[in-house]
């Protein structure tokens, strides 16, 4: 079993860094920003934004949740997330997914839809290389290098861990052979817990142990507010123009909701089938925002710091 780690998602949204920093003080483990290129409302670029935490943060983790990996050259990412790593000191994670749930934004980069799969696998196996050191050449079926090398190398030791995100067979596999972690979202609990042992199942076949640090991550919602059915509404109103779809019925699957008691029982829940981290995408009006960080974590965090992770059969 391992502890549990709590990271705040700040959802692609321009924080001032008095709030990035506010979330390091309060006690949160990571800090992440979620991303799209071309999207339905604005959001903004995920290498940017962890830069600019990089820059006025100095000790909690920095990660994407999720960067979209075949938007982007294998390249430039393992180049992106090395210096990251290196301005940072060492505290960079990699979640990367496949994306595709909006179209818009592969044909704006150039990139086929029906190609994410292979370009993510692709991509992480190119990544690995470069921050393993050395020249490598490279010839797969999307991309093909020759005598290439990346300097300088990542501070961390073979570079940060790359959790893959998704909900796919696709995705899961390409976490249980190639990811540091897998990092399902959108998923219940018992979702997870089957997930997460589906990971370790397609590990197994293919010969891989998973190594003791291997994480089991969840990506979840949550609208804390004392009054339910407004807790309810709110995370409603505002998933609906978050991901362009209505929200009514799916809600109660998806989100965590209601005054901080109920909000830890829900999320206690991911830790029981497993998870060791739990990356919150806390729902709150802008303009109050340091008011609701520091409730979450006098009120929430300390309890789910408490829990340690069931293990995964």
């Amino acid at each position: 079993m391992s502890t549990v780690e709590v990271g705040l998602h700040c959802d692609g949204d321009a924080w001032e860094p008095e709030h990035l920093t506010f979330v390091e003080d309060a006690g949160f483990d990571i800090l992440t920003t979620g991303e799209h290129i071309v999207f339905h409302r604005p959001i903004l670029e995920a290498v940017s934004v962890l830069g600019y935490a990089a820059a006025v943060t100095s000790k909690i983790k920095l990660a994407p949740a999720t960067l979209i990996l075949p938007l982007r050259h294998p390249t430039m990412v393992a180049k992106y997330f090395s210096s990251l790593d290196v301005l940072s000191k060492g505290r960079i994670i990699l979640t990367v997914g496949a994306g595709g749930d909006y179209p818009r934004e592969f044909h704006a980069c150039g990139v086929p839809k029906q190609e994410r799969g292979i370009r993510s696998t692709e991509a992480i196996e190119i990544i690995k290389k470069y921050w393993s050191g050395g020249r490598f050449d490279y010839h797969g079926k999307i991309f093909q290098l020759e005598d290439v090398d990346l300097l300088p190398l990542p501070v961390q030791p073979g570079g940060p861990p790359i959790w893959v995100s998704g909900r796919s067979n696709g995705a899961m596999r390409r976490a249980a052979v190639l990811g540091d972690g897998w990092h399902p979202y959108f998923f219940t609990p018992a979702q997870c817990r089957e997930s997460f042992s589906q990971v370790k199942a397609i590990a197994a076949d293919t010969g891989r142990t998973l190594p003791e640090n291997y994480v089991f991550a969840c990506f979840i919602y949550c609208s804390m507010y004392d009054d339910v059915k407004e807790a309810r509404d709110r995370a409603i109103e505002t998933l609906s123009y978050r991901y362009k779809q209505p929200f009514e019925k799916i809600v109660d699957k998806y989100c965590a909701y209601g005054p901080p008691s109920r909000v830890v029982e829900s999320l206690s829940r991911f830790v029981e089938a497993g998870a060791s981290k739990l990356l919150i995408g806390l729902i709150m009006p802008a303009e109050e925002r340091l008011a609701y960080i520091e409730r979450f974590a006098k009120e929430v965090l300390p309890e789910l710091h408490r829990l340690e992770a069931a293990s995964v059969p």
